[in-house]
């Protein structure tokens, strides 16, 4: 896309636009240049577009020297031209086209530098009363310029139907004017797109690949040397998405486990009155002690080998 003075243009092919080669800038013509790549057979269609000057303007389409008259935008929008009006409701399509060697002979000087350009010039205007609309155009009947058999043109392609043409457009005057009979308004920015073929622009060095687009990177998992004892079909785990363990808040204290008990200790069982006078009848507690020597205190309480419990 090449964009100056608030305006950009572009040409579309299969619903892309066309990469562009050595952009230039000359900014005492207010002209933006560039190289575009061309193949026989594909049509083509010119877009623009105000980043939001606030003026009126209309565009021309030049080519090959030959001018097809653009669209109005009024101070802002998009607007394209894929055609020149070979009717009311008809229109053929741009198109590049390889010259013959039979069409050699069917050149003409017409178009001069213009040869081998697609050129787009704005104007900014302001509209006045409205008018007839314009003439229906005639096609070229020549190849404009004088050309070689292998060369690209621009030709047109079979008339195909398109929107009615408006009955009336408008006359203008340069924007800004005080009157109407001051000259014609002038280019206030033009897009010229020098269209060659891809095999002309490699052998001159023009043409450079674009960078290709930058592909993210998905990770993946590290590759796993497989053991010849181990199966092919044994599965890969990854590492657990799940946060570590948390420390324990405290110590863990080794070498305290409990002793296996002895082979000669038995577990018995003992009734225990409670020592309370006042519990309620046929309470009692049964304590399960290991040892051998177990007795029953007078006042309930039991004792293991002379200790109280």
């Amino acid at each position: 896309m090449l964009t100056h003075r608030g305006f950009s243009a572009w040409i579309m092919v299969d619903g892309k636009p066309l990469p562009e080669y050595l952009v230039a800038v000359d900014n005492n013509s207010h002209r933006v240049s560039c190289w575009i790549p061309s193949e026989e057979g594909q049509a083509f269609t010119v877009f623009w577009k105000d980043h939001g000057g606030k003026v009126d303007t209309c565009a021309f389409i030049t080519l090959d020297g030959f001018v097809v008259p653009g669209r109005f935008l009024f101070g802002e929008g998009l607007a394209s031209r894929q055609g020149v009006r070979t009717s009311k409701s008809s229109e053929r399509p741009f198109m590049f086209q390889r010259i013959e060697a039979k069409d050699e002979q069917n050149t003409s000087e017409a178009g001069g530098k213009e040869v081998g350009m697609v050129t787009l010039r704005i104007k900014r205007i302001e509209r006045l009363a409205a008018k007839p609309a314009n003439m229906i155009q005639n096609v070229p009947q020549t190849i404009l310029g004088k050309r070689k058999a292998g060369e690209l043109r621009i030709g047109f392609g079979e008339e195909m139907k398109t929107v009615d043409q408006y009955a009336t457009t408008w006359s203008v005057k340069p924007y800004g004017a005080k009157s109407t009979g001051e000259q014609k308004a002038n280019t206030y920015v033009s897009f010229v797109f020098r269209y060659r073929s891809r095999d002309f622009l490699e052998s001159q060095g023009i043409l450079t690949e674009p960078e290709a687009p930058m592909i993210p990177v998905v990770p993946q998992r590290p590759t796993v040397r497989r053991v010849v004892s181990m199966p092919s079909t044994m599965p890969i785990y990854s590492p657990s998405p799940s946060p570590p363990k948390k420390k324990q808040k405290f110590p863990i204290v080794r070498g305290q486990q409990t002793n296996k008990p002895l082979s000669n200790t038995r577990r018995a069982a003992s009734y225990v009155v409670p020592s309370k006078k006042h519990g309620f009848p046929g309470q009692g507690v049964i304590l399960f002690h290991d040892g051998p020597n177990i007795s029953v205190g007078s006042e309930g309480s039991s004792t293991e080998d002379g200790g109280s419990q």
